[in-house]
């Protein structure tokens, strides 16, 4: 069985245990600090706690961009600082067995730059696994079954819809209409109707925050005009006006997707569903809107955020779920 799951997105990444659950929940960010003797490497959220107010010489890194890896070295160094961090008892000891999410469509290429990257970065041995079946386990859905099965992952970098027989992929589609650009898209808004400067992180908790209560969030930011602090009230009706278009152009890239279903288990996902999952699945109206276009009943699961790597730590004693490229 796998030491822990590795759910690695592009701006959050989840870390579970299959017994300990959820031992890492934090932003996919690592800051090299300028220090004394060296460097200070600043990971999750003490990196998120600072950034943009790094000194010359600081460099903050992003290893993942749109949901694709854009520096091997950087994730090699994030994932071992990773390793460091959430290592604990007997893992200490040893290099400990991982398995990682990956998007459904990544290439052989890209498979094997992540499985070299956290091999060189003291993991052990390394599997992977297509994110959207990670979140089939881990809604405690039946990856055996024969009936269809689909899931979708709405992510920062890319929203995927997979559909799914006895754990082999069907169909599937991927878009880069996900999580960062519903941010774009709100900081737009917000600057040409508010006269509101916000920086991403900040804009990104403005709609994180308007989406999962649905009330108003104060966001303190810069007046456009004359460059002095501002204080706006953000109504939700405002998020969703931002929102609204991203939501539609990723529904219609997903539902694209149907036309390669098979006839044949059109019924299967009448009874059972879609299940939605993802960072930025409790987005304004999307589960409507998804419903609305596939025509079948979209269902969010108690933990879409984190349901990724526990599923991916189950998979650990699923061996024939795994995937490693020739």
């Amino acid at each position: 069985m796998a030491d822990i799951g590795i759910d690695l997105g592009t701006a959050t990444t989840v870390v579970c245990h299959p017994r300990d659950g959820v031992v890492h929940d934090e932003p996919t960010l690592l800051v090299e600090w300028p220090a004394r003797r060296g460097r200070e490497l600043l990971l999750g959220d003490e990196a998120a706690a600072i950034e943009g107010r790094t000194p010359p010489g600081a460099r903050i890194g992003h290893p993942l961009r749109g949901g694709a890896v854009t520096d091997l070295g950087l994730v090699r160094t994030y994932l071992h600082q990773l390793q460091r961090r959430t290592a604990r008892g007997r893992w200490r000891l040893r290099r400990p067995h991982a398995v990682l999410s990956c998007p459904v469509d990544a290439t052989p290429l890209e498979r094997r730059a992540l499985l070299e990257s956290a091999e060189e970065a003291g993991f052990g041995h390394v599997d992977l696994l297509a994110a959207p079946l990670a979140a089939a386990l881990g809604c405690g859905l039946d990856l055996t079954d024969s009936r269809v099965q689909a899931v979708v992952d709405v992510g920062a970098g890319t929203a995927e819809i997979a559909m799914f027989c006895r754990g082999v992929v069907l169909t599937d589609r991927s878009c880069r209409h996900a999580g960062d650009e519903m941010t774009a898209a709100l900081r737009g808004h917000l600057r040409d109707e508010h006269g509101l400067h916000l920086s991403a992180p900040a804009a990104d908790a403005v709609k994180v925050r308007s989406c999962t209560s649905r009330e108003a969030v104060v966001a303190e930011g810069r007046d456009v005009v004359s460059g002095r602090p501002k204080v706006t009230t953000v109504e939700p009706g405002d998020v969703e006006a931002a929102v609204a278009p991203v939501v539609r152009r990723l529904v219609v890239a997903l539902a694209d997707c149907l036309d390669d279903l098979p006839v044949a288990g059109v019924p299967d996902l009448l009874a059972g569903g879609v299940v939605l999952v993802g960072g930025a699945s409790l987005a304004l109206h999307l589960q409507e809107e998804l419903e609305a276009a596939l025509g079948f009943p979209v269902k969010v699961p108690e933990r879409p955020r984190t349901c990724i790597a526990e599923g991916l730590a189950l998979a650990g004693g699923r061996p024939e779920l795994r995937a490693r490229p020739a």
